[in-house]
């Protein structure tokens, strides 16, 4: 692990070499992941370079952590209860957007709430149960939207502030809930 400052942020990170051809720069949970191909040499010059991008990223997580101390999970709703509300949702958010769902799968996932497929496949993270139900119907939203656009492009976030227009701010909240999510389960 090394350590580089910025302002006032000291972020960690680490080099990771891979056999690829393009530098990348990966936050997760506050810490950085510089991937780099086999044979760059100069990290530093690729932190100083990207180093406004990753004072945004690291501050934003830092402040979610924060705000996590203000929220709290739904550890009482069950895995039927939680299927139900988005099987709810779905038929009624599927009709007002007109979208067809070929099949619903529930998941455990480590990285994202849901994801939709071309083909009309919806899969929901189980760990959404422990959400607000604000926030579970906005994923719902979210996911069915793609059926209509499936890049996060002007149009699909269009659709989305049509329903949402504090939707910056649910994505943010998302955030928070799943840095909570993440130290509640361990992942």
């Amino acid at each position: 692990m090394k350590k580089f400052k910025i302002n006032d942020l000291e972020v960690d990170y680490d080099v990771i070499h891979r056999n690829i051809k393009y530098p990348r720069l990966e936050v997760k949970t506050g810490y950085l992941y510089l991937i780099l191909p086999k044979g760059y040499h100069n990290p530093q010059e690729l932190l100083k370079k990207h180093e406004n991008w990753i004072y945004k990223k690291v501050s934003l997580i830092k402040n979610s952590q924060k705000e996590a101390l203000n929220r709290s999970l739904d550890l009482e709703r069950t895995d039927e209860e939680f299927k139900r509300i988005i099987s709810l949702y779905i038929d009624r958010i599927s009709q007002e957007l007109d979208v067809t769902v070929n099949q619903i799968r529930f998941r455990r996932m480590k990285s994202r709430w849901g994801s939709c497929s071309c083909q009309g496949n919806i899969n929901f993270n189980l760990y959404l149960k422990y959400l607000p139900i604000q926030l579970i119907e906005y994923i719902v939203v979210h996911e069915l939207a793609h059926l209509m656009e499936m890049r996060h492009n002007k149009k699909f976030w269009n659709i989305i502030s049509n329903r949402f227009n504090d939707y910056k701010k649910k994505e943010n909240e998302l955030l928070i809930y799943w840095l909570l999510v993440k130290d509640l389960v361990g992942i």
